[in-house]
């Protein structure tokens, strides 16, 4: 996962979101990041099961993401809550 400023701040791996140090933050699942409680942090194209997206704006251009450093042994993930048809109040840049 990448800034705009193409800085490296995490990772996938399956559904479990991490940050670089392999701390487990969120899960991916059906295009929706979601925090611990269940709740929308963000989403990707085409993401569906969740709550109505926001309006979405001009993308700017993105740079050229750099190199990615190794990655480290991710955590193991929790057990997903349920999720919800609501916005978490955490950002992505909380998670990171």
């Amino acid at each position: 996962m990448y800034t705009w400023s193409s800085q490296t701040v995490g990772f996938v791996n399956g559904e479990s979101v991490y940050t670089n140090g392999g701390r487990y933050v969120a899960r991916l699942h059906n295009g929706w990041i979601r925090g611990s409680g269940g709740n929308a942090i963000a989403f990707t194209d085409g993401a569906s099961g969740g709550p109505l997206p926001p309006m979405r704006s001009i993308p700017s251009i993105k740079s050229v993401p750099s190199i990615p450093s190794l990655r480290a042994i991710p955590s193991i993930p929790p057990i997903p809550a349920i999720p919800t048809l609501s916005w978490s109040g955490l950002t992505l840049h909380d998670l990171f």
